[in-house]
């Protein structure tokens, strides 16, 4: 029997991370598949001492989880699709890298990105390159300006 195909994706506060998200949960509805939600948070600054860094990480982390809780009840309102939900610390292309390394299930890895790449382009460009060397699968980037219908047509 074959496994149901997983599309991790990428998801931040971003519209076009949400957009990434409507595709990813498209694909899985279609194709009987799964959703993991990967947020990464920024690791806390070496600077801060203590108390204080801790309590950054927290933040951070709360806002996170809130975040993919969020995600995952909106994904399930429009979809039927209950995400999987994956909270990382640490350099984001690190971190999608070795989330996508460590789950074998994983068939495709999904982000948005916006109209203008601004300086989203490097990390794209380096991800497409650790995935297609390294792992294997494919790096799908979703234009953030993209609506429904056209999510739906590549489907």
């Amino acid at each position: 029997m074959e496994k149901a195909p997983k599309y991790m994706v990428c998801v931040d506060n971003r519209e076009e991370s949400r957009v990434a998200l409507r595709l990813a949960c498209m694909k899985a509805r279609t194709r009987s598949g799964t959703v993991e939600m990967l947020h990464v948070v920024p690791p806390a600054d070496f600077q801060t001492l203590g108390a204080v860094a801790d309590r950054m990480r927290e933040e951070r982390q709360r806002e996170g989880t809130h975040l993919l809780k969020t995600l995952a009840e909106d994904a399930f309102a429009a979809y039927g699709v209950i995400p999987n939900i994956l909270l990382r610390e640490g350099s984001a292309g690190d971190e999608i890298i070795a989330a996508a390394t460590e789950d074998h299930d994983v068939i495709m890895v999904v982000i948005g990105v916006p109209k203008d790449t601004g300086g989203r382009g490097k990390l794209s460009a380096w991800l497409a390159g650790q995935l297609g060397t390294n792992l294997l699968i494919p790096l799908l980037m979703v234009p953030g300006n993209l609506t429904d219908e056209q999510l739906q047509s590549l489907v």
